[in-house]
């Protein structure tokens, strides 16, 4: 008979709670209709994923055929594009500083004089670093074009020697490195960086959606409408709140990996069906802990602009742009209080290594215990609205 009347304590609150998701749209709108804009906005902000064509110039001070001839060889590389060639570095610098180009090349006076006498002589290359993926898009693509122009002074002597091109080629560079980019070949931003940064995005969202739907419910006025319907059981209202966004939630998230990994094409090793219910515990654990941390202080202004400050932050310590593990030490082992550090290292296996449980089953417990959160938060909500006169079982 209890469990009965539980159960249907809690549909009467899973009900009511549809019917105020349906009754004011800003709760539909956040819930639904955001987190899809977020999903458009992520998987086409990154454009076709490469970075080319980066804007760059060239320091021309030698004026020769041999420095308009490296120009050429410049404009060629696919990385960069060179849209300026300029008399001087000051010229250089200031459109460095005013981003109109991330990396210049100074050819300097006698250059072409100096190579055809034998003489020793430098290119010098400067390019905008703080920029990290422009920055070594810059270096990598004038460092190709550089590697054809290293050789170039060689080979009028080695045709006098009778000496083939491959042999020159050994000559100049006797070390040959083979590179192979594990999991990512095509050198893909969009592949590796959207889907994560996705859920970096709806993690906040989430933990929003949460606290300030019990929030602004758990008024004094409001949490007697919330029991009734419970049929005075406290466990009714939390679970039955939280059972609509939940099932909303969860449809976003299969909604999501269906135009990622089934229409876009990004590389999934494993099943979709595993990183969809990777993706629903996720949902669970941001949702038990943005309710125990609404259940600690239950004010909402000062819980909102906590959560965002957490869920902030679980953008840094979900590892995506900066290894956790170069972090200090304490700032390592408090990012496992983070759902989307232990989310994002599960999936960063299941999207490249299928057969690789062994690595991360730990992040996967640690993912559910959080759910745990809820029975803390029941006890201390409890306590609250009994010491308000709110009898709650």
């Amino acid at each position: 008979m209890n469990y009965e009347l539980m159960k249907s304590g809690f549909w009467s609150v899973v009900k009511r709670e549809c019917l105020i998701l349906t009754s004011r749209p800003l709760y539909l709108f956040t819930a639904l209709v955001f987190p899809l804009f977020a999903l458009f906005f992520m998987t086409t902000i990154f454009g076709n994923g490469l970075i080319d064509e980066i804007p760059v110039a060239i320091v021309d001070e030698d004026d020769s055929r041999m420095s308009r001839n490296i120009t050429r060889l410049c404009s060629a590389v696919p990385e960069i594009r060179v849209t300026q060639v300029l008399p001087n570095t000051a010229e250089a610098r200031d459109a460095l500083l005013s981003k109109k180009i991330y990396g210049y090349l100074i050819i300097p006076n006698d250059f072409e004089s100096d190579v055809k006498a034998n003489r020793n002589t430098s290119l010098t290359l400067c390019y905008h670093y703080a920029f990290l993926s422009a920055g070594s898009e810059v270096m990598q693509g004038f460092l190709n074009a550089l590697r054809i122009i290293a050789v170039s002074p060689l080979e009028q002597t080695t045709d006098f020697l009778g000496i083939n091109d491959e042999t020159l080629e050994t000559i100049a560079s006797p070390i040959s490195i083979s590179a192979h980019p594990l999991y990512n070949p095509a050198l893909n931003y969009t592949t590796y960086l959207t889907f994560p940064y996705f859920w970096v995005l709806f993690q906040i969202l989430i933990l929003l959606n949460i606290a300030y739907s019990f929030g602004n419910e758990f008024k004094n006025e409001n949490i007697r409408n919330c029991l009734s319907a419970g049929n005075g059981k406290f466990i009714n209202v939390v679970l039955g709140k939280l059972f609509p966004y939940v099932i909303i939630f969860s449809i976003v998230a299969i909604f999501a990996n269906v135009i990622m990994f089934e229409i876009l094409g990004f590389d999934l090793s494993s099943s979709i069906y595993e990183i969809i219910v990777v993706c629903i515990l996720f949902i669970c654990a941001t949702c038990s802990i943005s309710l125990f941390i609404f259940s600690l202080y239950p004010n909402l202004p000062i819980i909102i602009s906590f959560i965002s400050m957490f869920g902030s932050l679980g953008a840094t310590f979900a590892g995506v742009t900066f290894p956790v593990n170069a972090m200090y030490p304490f700032f390592e082992k408090l990012s496992r209080f983070f759902p989307i550090r232990h989310f994002v290292v599960i999936t960063d296996y299941l999207r490249y290594e299928s057969h690789s449980f062994i690595y991360y089953w730990n992040h996967l417990l640690i993912l559910i215990s959080f759910n745990i959160l809820i029975v803390f938060a029941l006890l201390l909500l409890k306590r609250k609205y009994f010491q308000f006169g709110v009898i709650v079982a």
